[in-house]
Protein backbone atom coordinates (compact mmCIF):
# COMPACT_ATOMS: atom_id res chain seq x y z
CA UNK A 1 0.00 0.00 0.00
CA UNK A 2 2.91 2.39 -0.46
CA UNK A 3 1.85 6.01 -1.37
CA UNK A 4 -1.68 5.00 0.03
CA UNK A 5 -1.69 4.45 3.75
CA UNK A 6 0.04 7.19 5.34
CA UNK A 7 -0.19 8.62 9.07
CA UNK A 8 -3.81 10.78 7.87
CA UNK A 9 -5.14 7.59 6.26
CA UNK A 10 -4.71 5.69 9.15
CA UNK A 11 -6.50 7.89 11.48
CA UNK A 12 -9.51 8.33 9.38
CA UNK A 13 -9.86 4.74 8.74
CA UNK A 14 -9.38 3.37 12.69
CA UNK A 15 -11.79 6.46 14.35
CA UNK A 16 -14.56 4.03 14.51
CA UNK A 17 -14.49 0.60 16.34
CA UNK A 18 -12.94 -1.84 13.53
CA UNK A 19 -9.38 -2.54 13.23
CA UNK A 20 -7.40 -4.21 15.59
CA UNK A 21 -4.21 -2.82 14.22
CA UNK A 22 -2.49 -1.00 11.52
CA UNK A 23 0.68 -1.74 9.56
CA UNK A 24 2.99 1.50 8.14
CA UNK A 25 3.79 1.83 4.45
CA UNK A 26 7.08 0.22 3.96
CA UNK A 27 10.48 1.91 4.86
CA UNK A 28 12.68 0.30 1.78
CA UNK A 29 16.00 -0.88 3.35
CA UNK A 30 18.55 -1.21 1.13
CA UNK A 31 22.28 -1.11 2.65
CA UNK A 32 22.51 1.29 5.42
CA UNK A 33 21.42 2.14 8.55
CA UNK A 34 18.05 4.85 8.05
CA UNK A 35 18.78 7.72 9.86
CA UNK A 36 15.46 8.53 12.56
CA UNK A 37 13.72 10.96 9.92
CA UNK A 38 13.41 8.31 7.65
CA UNK A 39 11.22 6.05 9.96
CA UNK A 40 9.38 9.40 11.42
CA UNK A 41 8.06 10.38 8.14
CA UNK A 42 6.81 6.51 7.73
CA UNK A 43 5.53 6.30 11.09
CA UNK A 44 5.16 9.61 13.05
CA UNK A 45 3.24 7.45 15.42
CA UNK A 46 6.57 6.72 17.24
CA UNK A 47 5.93 10.20 18.46
CA UNK A 48 2.75 9.44 20.50
CA UNK A 49 2.81 6.13 21.44
CA UNK A 50 2.81 4.00 18.41
CA UNK A 51 -0.59 3.83 17.94
CA UNK A 52 -3.39 5.99 15.49
CA UNK A 53 -4.93 9.18 17.26
CA UNK A 54 -7.76 6.95 18.43
CA UNK A 55 -5.44 4.63 19.98
CA UNK A 56 -4.90 1.63 17.50
CA UNK A 57 -1.28 0.14 17.49
CA UNK A 58 0.53 0.88 14.66
CA UNK A 59 3.17 -2.02 13.01
CA UNK A 60 6.45 -0.48 11.32
CA UNK A 61 7.01 -2.44 8.22
CA UNK A 62 10.76 -2.94 6.67
CA UNK A 63 11.10 -3.86 2.78
CA UNK A 64 14.42 -5.06 1.87
CA UNK A 65 16.62 -8.30 1.14
CA UNK A 66 20.28 -7.80 2.95
CA UNK A 67 19.28 -9.62 6.34
CA UNK A 68 22.06 -7.32 8.07
CA UNK A 69 20.76 -4.38 6.62
CA UNK A 70 17.48 -5.53 7.79
CA UNK A 71 18.79 -6.61 11.05
CA UNK A 72 20.40 -2.97 11.82
CA UNK A 73 16.82 -0.97 10.75
CA UNK A 74 14.75 -3.23 12.54
CA UNK A 75 17.22 -1.94 15.95
CA UNK A 76 17.09 1.46 14.91
CA UNK A 77 12.86 1.13 14.62
CA UNK A 78 13.16 -0.82 17.93
CA UNK A 79 15.11 2.05 19.69
CA UNK A 80 13.27 4.54 18.39
CA UNK A 81 9.90 3.15 19.99
CA UNK A 82 8.46 0.32 17.46
CA UNK A 83 6.30 -1.51 19.15
CA UNK A 84 6.56 -4.21 16.10
CA UNK A 85 8.24 -5.16 13.00
CA UNK A 86 6.41 -5.98 10.18
CA UNK A 87 9.10 -7.68 7.10
CA UNK A 88 7.26 -7.30 3.24
CA UNK A 89 7.62 -10.36 1.15
CA UNK A 90 4.13 -9.44 -0.67
CA UNK A 91 4.49 -6.50 -2.85
CA UNK A 92 4.56 -7.35 -6.33
CA UNK A 93 5.53 -3.88 -7.87
CA UNK A 94 7.85 -4.48 -10.91
CA UNK A 95 10.30 -1.74 -9.66
CA UNK A 96 10.50 -3.20 -6.34
CA UNK A 97 10.99 -6.95 -7.42
CA UNK A 98 13.52 -5.75 -10.10
CA UNK A 99 15.80 -4.14 -6.82
CA UNK A 100 15.49 -7.34 -4.88
CA UNK A 101 12.50 -6.51 -2.72
CA UNK A 102 9.07 -7.52 -1.45
CA UNK A 103 7.98 -10.72 -3.64
CA UNK A 104 11.21 -11.43 -5.14
CA UNK A 105 12.55 -13.04 -2.10
CA UNK A 106 9.82 -15.89 -2.39
CA UNK A 107 11.89 -17.46 -5.16
CA UNK A 108 14.11 -18.78 -2.39
CA UNK A 109 12.32 -19.86 1.24
CA UNK A 110 16.05 -19.81 2.27
CA UNK A 111 15.97 -16.13 1.79
CA UNK A 112 13.03 -15.34 3.63
CA UNK A 113 14.31 -17.41 7.10
CA UNK A 114 16.90 -15.57 6.66
CA UNK A 115 16.05 -11.89 6.76
CA UNK A 116 13.11 -13.06 9.14
CA UNK A 117 15.79 -14.30 11.52
CA UNK A 118 18.58 -12.22 11.15
CA UNK A 119 15.43 -8.96 12.14
CA UNK A 120 14.39 -11.69 14.69
CA UNK A 121 17.98 -12.09 16.37
CA UNK A 122 18.44 -8.50 16.21
CA UNK A 123 15.35 -7.53 18.40
CA UNK A 124 15.19 -10.34 20.49
CA UNK A 125 12.05 -10.90 22.42
CA UNK A 126 12.08 -7.41 22.62
CA UNK A 127 9.38 -6.35 20.18
CA UNK A 128 7.23 -9.02 17.69
CA UNK A 129 8.15 -9.73 14.48
CA UNK A 130 5.42 -10.71 12.07
CA UNK A 131 5.85 -11.10 7.89
CA UNK A 132 3.61 -10.98 4.70
CA UNK A 133 3.88 -13.01 2.24
CA UNK A 134 1.93 -14.38 -1.28
CA UNK A 135 1.38 -17.57 -2.37
CA UNK A 136 4.45 -17.91 -4.25
CA UNK A 137 6.63 -15.82 -7.42
CA UNK A 138 5.38 -17.22 -10.68
CA UNK A 139 3.26 -19.97 -9.06
CA UNK A 140 2.55 -21.96 -5.90
CA UNK A 141 5.10 -24.49 -5.62
CA UNK A 142 6.66 -22.91 -2.44
CA UNK A 143 3.84 -21.55 -0.75
CA UNK A 144 4.44 -23.86 2.04
CA UNK A 145 8.05 -23.68 2.03
CA UNK A 146 8.15 -19.83 2.25
CA UNK A 147 5.61 -19.87 5.09
CA UNK A 148 7.33 -22.03 6.99
CA UNK A 149 10.33 -20.22 6.15
CA UNK A 150 9.16 -17.24 7.96
CA UNK A 151 7.81 -19.19 10.75
CA UNK A 152 11.17 -21.19 11.00
CA UNK A 153 12.79 -17.50 11.15
CA UNK A 154 11.01 -16.34 14.72
CA UNK A 155 7.90 -14.70 12.92
CA UNK A 156 5.37 -14.58 15.54
CA UNK A 157 2.18 -13.81 12.88
CA UNK A 158 1.92 -14.39 9.21
CA UNK A 159 0.00 -12.25 6.36
CA UNK A 160 -0.85 -14.14 3.47
CA UNK A 161 -2.29 -12.69 0.33
CA UNK A 162 -4.27 -15.09 -1.43
CA UNK A 163 -1.96 -14.94 -4.82
CA UNK A 164 1.20 -15.49 -6.27
CA UNK A 165 2.97 -12.49 -7.49
CA UNK A 166 2.64 -12.64 -11.21
CA UNK A 167 -1.04 -12.85 -10.57
CA UNK A 168 -0.83 -9.58 -8.92
CA UNK A 169 -4.41 -8.34 -7.90
CA UNK A 170 -6.59 -10.35 -10.70
CA UNK A 171 -9.18 -12.36 -9.37
CA UNK A 172 -10.01 -14.74 -7.89
CA UNK A 173 -8.25 -14.66 -4.71
CA UNK A 174 -7.34 -18.29 -3.76
CA UNK A 175 -7.99 -18.20 0.09
CA UNK A 176 -8.31 -22.01 0.32
CA UNK A 177 -4.32 -21.77 0.18
CA UNK A 178 -4.67 -19.70 2.44
CA UNK A 179 -5.85 -22.81 4.38
CA UNK A 180 -3.47 -25.14 3.42
CA UNK A 181 -0.57 -22.78 5.01
CA UNK A 182 -2.35 -22.02 8.29
CA UNK A 183 -2.87 -26.03 8.87
CA UNK A 184 0.90 -26.15 7.62
CA UNK A 185 2.62 -23.70 10.20
CA UNK A 186 2.41 -23.20 14.14
CA UNK A 187 2.05 -19.44 14.03
CA UNK A 188 -0.89 -17.31 13.32
CA UNK A 189 -1.98 -16.59 9.67
CA UNK A 190 -4.27 -13.46 8.67
CA UNK A 191 -6.29 -13.81 5.18
CA UNK A 192 -5.55 -11.48 2.73
CA UNK A 193 -6.77 -10.37 -0.42
CA UNK A 194 -10.00 -9.13 -2.37
CA UNK A 195 -12.00 -8.36 0.65
CA UNK A 196 -14.40 -5.99 -0.35
CA UNK A 197 -17.81 -6.38 1.41
CA UNK A 198 -19.12 -8.53 4.31
CA UNK A 199 -19.83 -11.35 2.36
CA UNK A 200 -16.42 -11.36 1.22
CA UNK A 201 -14.62 -11.78 4.65
CA UNK A 202 -16.53 -14.59 5.62
CA UNK A 203 -15.79 -16.64 2.52
CA UNK A 204 -12.38 -15.78 3.30
CA UNK A 205 -12.73 -16.60 6.93
CA UNK A 206 -14.66 -19.68 5.98
CA UNK A 207 -12.65 -20.90 2.96
CA UNK A 208 -9.10 -20.01 4.56
CA UNK A 209 -10.24 -21.07 7.93
CA UNK A 210 -8.44 -17.65 9.65
CA UNK A 211 -9.86 -16.19 12.52
CA UNK A 212 -8.23 -12.80 11.46
CA UNK A 213 -8.35 -10.75 8.17
CA UNK A 214 -6.33 -8.04 6.58
CA UNK A 215 -7.70 -4.99 4.69
CA UNK A 216 -5.84 -3.66 1.98
CA UNK A 217 -7.67 -2.05 -0.89
CA UNK A 218 -10.78 -2.86 0.71
CA UNK A 219 -10.36 -0.39 3.33
CA UNK A 220 -9.85 2.02 0.51
CA UNK A 221 -12.47 1.38 -1.59
CA UNK A 222 -15.14 1.32 1.58
CA UNK A 223 -13.26 3.37 4.59
CA UNK A 224 -15.93 2.21 6.84
CA UNK A 225 -15.63 -1.85 5.58
CA UNK A 226 -14.06 -2.60 9.08
CA UNK A 227 -16.37 -1.01 11.25
CA UNK A 228 -19.30 -2.76 9.52
CA UNK A 229 -17.74 -6.07 10.01
CA UNK A 230 -16.92 -5.10 13.42
CA UNK A 231 -20.46 -4.22 13.94
CA UNK A 232 -21.98 -7.23 12.14
CA UNK A 233 -19.42 -9.74 14.49
CA UNK A 234 -21.04 -7.88 17.41
CA UNK A 235 -24.38 -7.91 17.15
CA UNK A 236 -25.93 -10.29 14.26
CA UNK A 237 -26.78 -6.77 12.62
CA UNK A 238 -25.98 -5.68 9.39
CA UNK A 239 -25.32 -1.81 8.97
CA UNK A 240 -26.70 0.01 5.72
CA UNK A 241 -23.65 0.19 3.13
CA UNK A 242 -21.16 2.97 3.25
CA UNK A 243 -23.30 6.41 1.42
CA UNK A 244 -21.31 8.22 -0.28
CA UNK A 245 -21.76 11.45 1.81
CA UNK A 246 -19.76 9.41 4.43
CA UNK A 247 -16.88 8.77 1.83
CA UNK A 248 -16.94 12.03 0.16
CA UNK A 249 -16.90 13.87 3.95
CA UNK A 250 -13.70 11.13 4.62
CA UNK A 251 -11.98 12.42 1.92
CA UNK A 252 -12.32 16.05 2.41
CA UNK A 253 -11.01 15.56 6.10
CA UNK A 254 -8.44 14.05 4.45
CA UNK A 255 -7.52 16.85 2.25
CA UNK A 256 -7.72 19.07 5.20
CA UNK A 257 -4.87 17.12 6.90
CA UNK A 258 -2.86 16.82 4.04
CA UNK A 259 -3.02 20.39 3.02
CA UNK A 260 -1.95 21.99 6.31
CA UNK A 261 1.85 20.34 5.37
CA UNK A 262 1.53 19.56 1.70
CA UNK A 263 1.00 21.58 -1.20
CA UNK A 264 -2.23 21.91 -2.83
CA UNK A 265 -1.64 19.85 -6.21
CA UNK A 266 -0.01 16.87 -4.40
CA UNK A 267 -3.29 17.12 -1.83
CA UNK A 268 -5.38 16.81 -5.33
CA UNK A 269 -3.25 13.92 -6.63
CA UNK A 270 -3.41 11.94 -3.01
CA UNK A 271 -6.89 12.73 -3.20
CA UNK A 272 -7.95 11.85 -6.42
CA UNK A 273 -5.61 8.43 -5.40
CA UNK A 274 -7.65 7.40 -2.78
CA UNK A 275 -10.92 8.19 -5.16
CA UNK A 276 -9.33 5.75 -7.38
CA UNK A 277 -9.70 3.24 -5.14
CA UNK A 278 -13.22 4.10 -4.50
CA UNK A 279 -14.22 3.72 -7.88
CA UNK A 280 -14.71 -0.21 -7.30
CA UNK A 281 -17.88 -1.81 -6.68
CA UNK A 282 -19.06 1.57 -6.54
CA UNK A 283 -21.21 3.74 -9.16
CA UNK A 284 -21.23 6.82 -7.10
CA UNK A 285 -17.38 6.78 -6.78
CA UNK A 286 -17.06 6.06 -10.50
CA UNK A 287 -19.36 9.00 -11.57
CA UNK A 288 -17.71 11.24 -8.91
CA UNK A 289 -14.19 10.25 -10.35
CA UNK A 290 -14.73 10.72 -13.91
CA UNK A 291 -16.66 13.94 -13.34
CA UNK A 292 -13.18 15.59 -11.16
CA UNK A 293 -10.19 13.40 -12.57
CA UNK A 294 -9.11 16.25 -14.97
CA UNK A 295 -9.72 18.89 -12.36
CA UNK A 296 -6.04 20.26 -10.79
CA UNK A 297 -6.83 22.20 -8.28
CA UNK A 298 -7.89 20.75 -4.78
CA UNK A 299 -10.77 23.99 -4.10
CA UNK A 300 -12.18 22.52 -7.94
CA UNK A 301 -11.95 19.03 -7.10
CA UNK A 302 -13.39 19.23 -3.21
CA UNK A 303 -16.52 21.15 -4.94
CA UNK A 304 -16.81 18.23 -7.44
CA UNK A 305 -16.76 15.48 -4.43
CA UNK A 306 -19.39 17.33 -1.99
CA UNK A 307 -21.94 18.69 -5.19
CA UNK A 308 -24.91 17.88 -4.05
CA UNK A 309 -24.58 17.17 -0.29
CA UNK A 310 -25.05 20.81 0.74
CA UNK A 311 -21.12 21.18 2.08
CA UNK A 312 -18.11 23.74 1.40
CA UNK A 313 -14.86 22.90 0.86
CA UNK A 314 -13.13 22.69 4.32
CA UNK A 315 -10.23 24.79 5.18
CA UNK A 316 -7.04 23.37 7.26
CA UNK A 317 -7.95 21.38 10.78
CA UNK A 318 -11.64 21.18 10.06
CA UNK A 319 -13.74 18.74 10.03
CA UNK A 320 -16.34 18.35 7.84
CA UNK A 321 -19.98 18.00 8.79
CA UNK A 322 -20.94 14.19 8.58
CA UNK A 323 -17.29 13.02 8.88
CA UNK A 324 -16.66 10.27 11.58
CA UNK A 325 -16.41 10.98 14.89
CA UNK A 326 -13.04 9.98 17.08
CA UNK A 327 -13.66 7.11 19.26
CA UNK A 328 -11.42 5.13 20.40
CA UNK A 329 -11.02 2.02 18.58
CA UNK A 330 -9.99 -1.33 19.04
CA UNK A 331 -8.28 -2.12 15.90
Amino acid sequence: MEGVIDAHARDLLTRRPGFDWAVTEFVRVVDARLPPKVFLRHCPELETGVVTPAGVPVALQLLGSDPGALAANAEQARDLGARAIDLNFGCPAKLVNRHDGGASLLRDPRRVQAAVAAVHNAVGDSIPVTAKVRLGFSDRRLALACAQAAADGGATQLVVHARTRDEGYRPPAHWEWIGRIRRHIQIPVVANGDIWSLEDYWKARTLSGCRDVMLGRGALADPLLAPRIRHWLSTGERLPDTQWQERAAILAEYAALQRSTLPERIVTSLVKQWLNHMRYRNDEAERRFQAVKRINDLEGLLEGLLAGLGHAPQKPGLTPPGAPAGTLCHV
